[in-house]
């Protein structure tokens, strides 16, 4: 499959992964609209540097690391960008919600690939 199908079917997993927890989390406060609109655009933003600049960027800094490597770059720069992304809203706990939506998409994402040749 090529890289640009694998991202699409990726982002779709991830969207549907962790848009529902981030938009559960945001609060009532906000019209269903507004949580919904920035919980998935919390990952529309992070997730093509996650597929597409991180690896390529480890790879040349970093030749001789493994590929996991650039995974926990990866993952760690999701967090911490979905975190400053929600907090700039003036999300309640935003740390351990970007750490939940992304351990369980990561979980998932796995899981998918290992398991369903993905």
């Amino acid at each position: 499959m090529p890289i640009v199908a694998r991202w699409a079917l990726a982002l779709a997993l991830t969207q549907m992964v962790e848009a529902p927890i981030y938009a559960a989390a945001i609060g009532a406060d906000r019209p269903r609209s507004e949580r919904w609109a920035l919980a998935r655009a919390a990952s529309f933003l992070t997730h093509p540097l996650v597929w597409f600049v991180i690896p390529d960027l480890v790879a040349t800094l970093a030749p001789e690391a493994a590929p996991w490597s650039a995974i926990g770059v990866a993952e760690t720069f999701a967090v911490v960008a979905e975190t400053a992304w929600l907090a700039t809203f003036g999300v309640r706990h935003a740390l351990p919600l970007a750490l939940l939506a992304n351990g369980a998409s990561f979980t998932l994402g796995l899981f998918a690939y290992v398991y369903l040749g993905w």
